[in-house]
């Protein structure tokens, strides 16, 4: 019986791997990544020895190809891991359906708990993290997200929700949020957590795209978005 690892790996800062994590990724042969090159960067950061190691490209656009070569690695004794380039695999990135086709054998499955932007937000954020969320990245186009934020307000379950944005849009995001919420929401925009210009805001929607009108890396980095209506 094989194993396959669920490896996270740090969101930004490189201390926040886990000691269980690079016992894994040093004794494994065959590891899954979205960015091969990403991988192996880490690899070297961490001091792990390369040489010896197949990397195999595995992302959205050839999950379904692939799974069932994975799993007949896994047949053949072949203990694997996947990781994803920043964070815990599955969280909105590749690895559900293995994981799902993996748990259909005898093969264990091993989830090392680890860096995830969202915990690491929500609780950086101080609203309400009794009750959150997930909406995963919010909808591009326009009509989608406004449908999107208006269930919110009708909605009866009352809780924080979290939701990841691209820099690029954050602004135009906001500005949807005032339309549509006004001053009845408090708003989290958290950017490049863990990392060198980590910056966390929180207020309303107007209150926030005062404060990233002076913001020089507003459009750079990751960016996670939470809000709470009735805060």
């Amino acid at each position: 019986m094989s194993t396959l690892y669920v490896i996270p790996t740090p969101i930004g800062n490189l201390g926040d791997i886990t000691i269980r994590a690079i016992e894994v990724l040093k004794k494994l042969e065959v590891l899954l990544s979205e960015d091969t090159r990403m991988t192996l960067k880490l690899l070297g950061l961490l001091g792990i020895d390369s040489k010896n190691k197949r990397l195999i490209k595995y992302f959205d656009h050839n999950e379904m190809n692939r799974v069932s070569e994975i799993v007949a690695m896994l047949d053949n004794g072949c203990d694997i891991g996947i990781v994803s380039d920043a964070g815990t695999p599955v969280i909105n990135d590749p690895g559900y359906k293995l994981i799902k086709a993996v748990r259909k054998t005898s093969h264990k499955i091993e989830v090392l708990p680890g860096a995830t932007s969202i915990t690491t937000a929500l609780v950086a954020s101080t609203l309400p993290p009794d009750k959150f969320f997930f909406l995963g990245y919010l909808p591009r186009k326009t009509g989608e997200l406004t449908k999107l934020l208006s269930s919110t307000l009708t909605s009866d379950i009352k809780c924080t929700y979290i939701a990841f944005e691209s820099p690029h849009r954050i602004v135009k995001t906001l500005e949807l949020m005032h339309s549509i919420f006004m001053d009845k929401v408090q708003v989290v925009v958290c950017k490049e957590l863990t990392k060198l210009h980590e910056s966390v805001e929180l207020g309303t929607p107007l209150e926030l795209l005062e404060i990233l009108k002076n913001d020089k890396y507003v459009e750079k980095g990751e960016v996670v978005v939470l809000f709470n209506i009735g805060y």
